[in-house]
């Protein structure tokens, strides 16, 4: 079952506010690496858990309202197809289409997030080595 709704993929404004919901762990990192024993090697494993559930969860999210979208998109431009002269639907497939590519844009946002949450992460809990994909994530992102 996806994390949100429908409904949610065509409200922006609730897209968004679902999406920073969704990042209240990032936004308070330092503070949770803080009240967090970075010593111990199981501390950070399972706080490290906590960041790749919440990456799953807006990946997830992200890729549903795509999928939804362009489900969508594909139903309007086959009744376009049946009357082009519909210009109520062409405006209705340009909206969709726009609305589509500010969701793709979030992917972007989730990168820099991620990028910036496993730095501060690495740097404070320096004994737990980042599983392969992390560190090749990072080393892209950084290098």
């Amino acid at each position: 079952m996806p994390a949100i709704a429908e409904t949610t993929c065509y409200n922006l404004s609730k897209f968004r506010a679902t999406m920073k919901s969704f990042r209240v762990l990032d936004d308070n990192i330092m503070l949770r690496l803080n009240e967090t024993n970075t010593h111990a090697e199981a501390a950070c494993a399972s706080f490290f858990n906590e960041l790749v559930a919440a990456y799953q969860k807006r990946d997830a999210s992200i890729k549903f309202c795509l999928e939804t979208m362009d489900k969508n998109i594909a139903v309007k431009k086959e009744k376009l197809y049946q009357d082009p002269d519909d210009y109520t639907l062409k405006d209705s497939i340009m909206t969709d289409e726009s609305k589509r590519q500010i969701i793709a844009n979030e992917s972007v946002v989730e990168d820099i997030v991620r990028g910036r949450s496993l730095k501060a992460f690495q740097e404070k809990c320096a004994l737990f080595d980042l599983p392969g994909d992390m560190q090749e994530f990072l080393d892209k992102r950084h290098g």
